[in-house]
């Protein structure tokens, strides 16, 4: 569905307002000031703030784990698939962390696990357990479902958590380079 360019103004604006001030502290008159707009161009295309927040975490899991994207990265083999994706992934979630806090926010703080953001992970796994499959992964399926379940919580532990052990362990995944060793080392102890 093609989308207005008042609409992603709006979406864009509301992306960039969670990142600012979260998604609880998110309002509608920080969106529409964010976008150029009036509260009433955001009520005619969403109806409501809830309406719009779910528009945009919908669009917002979209990107980070569309399919279509994840095809065109790089990687011969199942190791070098695996490091690319999870490179992306963690640059990602570091660029848009409050985006991704709020994917994870009912998740965390209300225990509901029924959420959009876990339906996609268990697809995106899904997914990536054939794709790497047919790039020739020697683990047993159930050993390779395991490996990615193990590496996606740690990407996202770092997604959320960044400078959790920067102090402990002088490991700042804000650094690119600090981020491929880590997913590289990450990768290669869980799936060779």
């Amino acid at each position: 569905m093609a989308i207005s360019p008042v609409e992603e103004k709006i979406i864009t604006a509301t992306v960039e307002c969670i990142e600012k001030y979260g998604i609880k502290g998110t309002t509608i008159r920080q969106i529409a000031e964010q976008a150029g707009v009036n509260i009433a161009a955001i009520n005619y295309y969403f109806r409501s703030k809830d309406a719009l927040i779910e528009r945009c975490m919908r669009q917002t899991l979209h990107n980070a784990f569309d399919w279509d994207d994840i095809e065109k990265l790089p990687g011969r083999t199942a190791n070098e698939r695996c490091k690319a994706i999870f490179h992306e992934i963690l640059e990602g979630g570091l660029k848009y962390q409050g985006i991704t806090r709020a994917h994870v926010y009912d998740l965390l703080v209300d225990g509901n696990y029924l959420t959009p953001f876990t339906e996609t992970i268990n697809e995106f796994i899904k997914k990536l357990v054939e794709d790497l499959k047919g790039r020739g992964a020697t683990l047993p399926e159930g050993e390779l479902y395991l490996a990615l379940i193990q590496i996606t919580n740690s990407v996202m532990m770092f997604v959320l958590t960044p400078d959790v052990f920067e102090s402990r362990f002088g490991m700042s995944l804000r650094e690119p380079e600090s981020r491929k060793r880590y997913i590289d080392r990450l990768v290669n102890r869980l799936l060779d």
